[in-house]
Protein backbone atom coordinates (compact mmCIF):
# COMPACT_ATOMS: atom_id res chain seq x y z
CA UNK A 1 0.00 0.00 0.00
CA UNK A 2 1.39 3.39 -0.97
CA UNK A 3 1.73 6.33 1.39
CA UNK A 4 0.89 9.93 0.56
CA UNK A 5 2.16 12.99 2.39
CA UNK A 6 -0.39 15.72 3.01
CA UNK A 7 0.91 19.16 4.00
CA UNK A 8 -1.70 21.48 5.54
CA UNK A 9 -0.78 25.16 5.91
CA UNK A 10 -3.08 27.64 7.60
CA UNK A 11 -3.40 31.04 5.96
CA UNK A 12 -1.59 34.13 7.26
CA UNK A 13 -3.19 36.54 9.68
CA UNK A 14 -6.46 37.86 8.27
CA UNK A 15 -8.30 41.07 9.03
CA UNK A 16 -10.82 38.95 10.98
CA UNK A 17 -8.00 37.39 13.06
CA UNK A 18 -6.49 40.80 13.83
CA UNK A 19 -9.84 42.40 14.70
CA UNK A 20 -11.13 39.42 16.71
CA UNK A 21 -14.21 38.34 14.75
CA UNK A 22 -15.15 35.03 13.15
CA UNK A 23 -14.99 34.96 9.37
CA UNK A 24 -16.16 31.53 8.22
CA UNK A 25 -17.01 32.04 4.54
CA UNK A 26 -16.56 35.83 4.69
CA UNK A 27 -13.73 36.77 2.35
CA UNK A 28 -11.47 38.50 4.89
CA UNK A 29 -8.15 39.50 3.32
CA UNK A 30 -4.68 39.30 4.83
CA UNK A 31 -3.24 41.98 7.07
CA UNK A 32 0.27 43.32 6.44
CA UNK A 33 1.46 40.86 9.11
CA UNK A 34 -0.37 38.08 7.25
CA UNK A 35 1.41 38.98 4.02
CA UNK A 36 4.76 38.91 5.83
CA UNK A 37 3.92 35.53 7.41
CA UNK A 38 3.05 34.09 3.99
CA UNK A 39 6.23 35.45 2.41
CA UNK A 40 8.27 34.00 5.29
CA UNK A 41 6.98 30.51 4.38
CA UNK A 42 8.59 30.65 0.93
CA UNK A 43 12.09 29.45 1.96
CA UNK A 44 10.70 26.55 4.03
CA UNK A 45 8.49 25.41 1.17
CA UNK A 46 11.37 25.60 -1.34
CA UNK A 47 12.47 22.08 -0.35
CA UNK A 48 9.01 20.55 -0.96
CA UNK A 49 8.27 18.68 -4.16
CA UNK A 50 4.52 18.06 -3.99
CA UNK A 51 2.71 16.68 -6.99
CA UNK A 52 -0.26 18.94 -6.31
CA UNK A 53 -0.72 22.36 -4.65
CA UNK A 54 -4.24 23.34 -3.67
CA UNK A 55 -5.92 26.24 -1.91
CA UNK A 56 -9.31 27.15 -0.56
CA UNK A 57 -10.99 29.72 -2.78
CA UNK A 58 -11.27 32.21 0.08
CA UNK A 59 -8.85 35.10 -0.43
CA UNK A 60 -6.95 34.69 2.85
CA UNK A 61 -5.89 31.13 1.92
CA UNK A 62 -5.49 31.77 -1.81
CA UNK A 63 -3.34 34.87 -1.24
CA UNK A 64 -1.19 33.00 1.29
CA UNK A 65 -0.63 30.29 -1.34
CA UNK A 66 0.25 32.83 -4.03
CA UNK A 67 2.79 34.54 -1.78
CA UNK A 68 4.30 31.38 -0.28
CA UNK A 69 4.28 29.11 -3.35
CA UNK A 70 4.42 31.70 -6.13
CA UNK A 71 4.62 30.54 -9.73
CA UNK A 72 6.42 27.29 -8.96
CA UNK A 73 5.41 24.00 -10.46
CA UNK A 74 2.94 22.47 -10.01
CA UNK A 75 0.61 25.40 -10.41
CA UNK A 76 -1.96 26.31 -7.79
CA UNK A 77 -5.42 24.69 -7.93
CA UNK A 78 -8.29 26.40 -6.09
CA UNK A 79 -11.27 24.51 -4.64
CA UNK A 80 -14.39 25.78 -2.86
CA UNK A 81 -14.72 22.47 -0.97
CA UNK A 82 -11.64 23.46 1.08
CA UNK A 83 -13.25 26.57 2.56
CA UNK A 84 -13.36 27.23 6.27
CA UNK A 85 -16.35 26.12 8.30
CA UNK A 86 -19.48 28.05 7.33
CA UNK A 87 -20.57 29.99 10.40
CA UNK A 88 -23.92 31.11 9.02
CA UNK A 89 -25.63 33.84 11.05
CA UNK A 90 -22.59 34.17 13.32
CA UNK A 91 -20.13 35.26 10.64
CA UNK A 92 -18.61 38.66 11.51
CA UNK A 93 -19.51 38.17 15.20
CA UNK A 94 -16.82 39.28 17.66
CA UNK A 95 -15.23 36.33 19.45
CA UNK A 96 -15.59 38.16 22.77
CA UNK A 97 -19.37 38.33 22.33
CA UNK A 98 -19.57 34.61 21.46
CA UNK A 99 -17.61 33.85 24.64
CA UNK A 100 -19.69 36.15 26.85
CA UNK A 101 -23.06 34.76 25.76
CA UNK A 102 -21.93 31.11 25.75
CA UNK A 103 -22.26 30.48 21.99
CA UNK A 104 -18.56 29.64 21.84
CA UNK A 105 -19.43 26.22 23.33
CA UNK A 106 -21.43 25.49 20.17
CA UNK A 107 -18.41 26.39 18.02
CA UNK A 108 -16.15 24.08 20.03
CA UNK A 109 -18.60 21.17 20.07
CA UNK A 110 -18.51 18.44 17.41
CA UNK A 111 -22.17 18.55 16.34
CA UNK A 112 -23.24 22.06 17.32
CA UNK A 113 -23.81 24.49 14.46
CA UNK A 114 -24.63 28.19 14.22
CA UNK A 115 -27.98 29.05 12.56
CA UNK A 116 -27.59 28.38 8.79
CA UNK A 117 -24.03 27.19 9.42
CA UNK A 118 -21.95 24.02 9.69
CA UNK A 119 -20.92 21.94 12.67
CA UNK A 120 -17.37 20.65 12.86
CA UNK A 121 -18.77 17.27 11.84
CA UNK A 122 -20.38 18.78 8.72
CA UNK A 123 -17.13 20.55 7.83
CA UNK A 124 -15.23 17.28 8.28
CA UNK A 125 -17.62 15.40 6.02
CA UNK A 126 -17.30 18.05 3.27
CA UNK A 127 -13.51 18.09 3.43
CA UNK A 128 -13.04 14.32 3.84
CA UNK A 129 -15.21 13.81 0.75
CA UNK A 130 -12.85 16.05 -1.24
CA UNK A 131 -9.71 14.46 0.24
CA UNK A 132 -10.97 10.92 -0.44
CA UNK A 133 -11.75 11.84 -4.07
CA UNK A 134 -8.19 13.19 -4.52
CA UNK A 135 -6.37 10.45 -2.60
CA UNK A 136 -4.46 9.07 -5.58
CA UNK A 137 -0.94 8.77 -4.16
CA UNK A 138 0.03 12.35 -5.05
CA UNK A 139 1.85 14.23 -2.28
CA UNK A 140 -0.25 17.35 -1.74
CA UNK A 141 0.32 20.81 -0.27
CA UNK A 142 -2.89 22.52 0.88
CA UNK A 143 -3.33 26.18 1.90
CA UNK A 144 -6.43 26.15 4.02
CA UNK A 145 -8.00 27.20 7.32
CA UNK A 146 -7.59 26.50 11.02
CA UNK A 147 -10.97 24.84 11.49
CA UNK A 148 -10.38 22.51 8.54
CA UNK A 149 -6.92 21.51 9.77
CA UNK A 150 -8.19 21.06 13.33
CA UNK A 151 -10.95 18.69 12.16
CA UNK A 152 -9.22 16.46 9.62
CA UNK A 153 -5.88 16.20 11.42
CA UNK A 154 -7.72 15.64 14.69
CA UNK A 155 -9.59 12.73 13.10
CA UNK A 156 -6.35 11.30 11.65
CA UNK A 157 -4.70 11.53 15.07
CA UNK A 158 -7.62 9.86 16.84
CA UNK A 159 -8.53 12.91 18.93
CA UNK A 160 -11.85 12.72 20.75
CA UNK A 161 -14.18 14.73 18.45
CA UNK A 162 -15.46 16.77 21.41
CA UNK A 163 -11.86 17.92 22.01
CA UNK A 164 -11.00 18.79 18.38
CA UNK A 165 -12.40 22.31 18.67
CA UNK A 166 -9.91 23.27 21.38
CA UNK A 167 -6.75 22.97 19.25
CA UNK A 168 -5.62 26.41 18.15
CA UNK A 169 -3.87 26.24 14.77
CA UNK A 170 -1.63 29.30 14.42
CA UNK A 171 -1.45 31.46 11.32
CA UNK A 172 0.88 29.85 8.75
CA UNK A 173 1.29 26.77 10.96
CA UNK A 174 2.33 23.81 8.83
CA UNK A 175 1.07 20.34 9.75
CA UNK A 176 1.90 17.23 7.77
CA UNK A 177 0.71 13.65 7.91
CA UNK A 178 1.79 10.64 5.85
CA UNK A 179 -1.20 8.38 5.26
CA UNK A 180 -1.81 5.14 3.43
CA UNK A 181 -3.89 5.53 0.30
CA UNK A 182 -7.56 5.12 1.17
CA UNK A 183 -7.28 6.48 4.71
CA UNK A 184 -9.42 9.56 3.97
CA UNK A 185 -12.22 7.31 2.68
CA UNK A 186 -11.97 5.17 5.82
CA UNK A 187 -12.23 8.25 8.03
CA UNK A 188 -15.26 9.39 6.05
CA UNK A 189 -16.96 6.04 6.59
CA UNK A 190 -16.08 6.05 10.31
CA UNK A 191 -17.09 9.68 10.87
CA UNK A 192 -18.56 9.95 14.38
Amino acid sequence: MSTTTWHFVRHGESVANAQGWVAGHVDAGLTRAGVEQAEALRPALAELRPGRVVSSDLVRARRTAELAWGARTPGLEVHEALRERHLGAWEREPLGRLRRDGRIRTLYSWRGAPPEGESQRMLSKRVLTWLAAHDDGTDTLLFVHGGLIRCVVGLVDGTDPEQIGFWKVKNTEWVQRALPTGRWAELLEELP
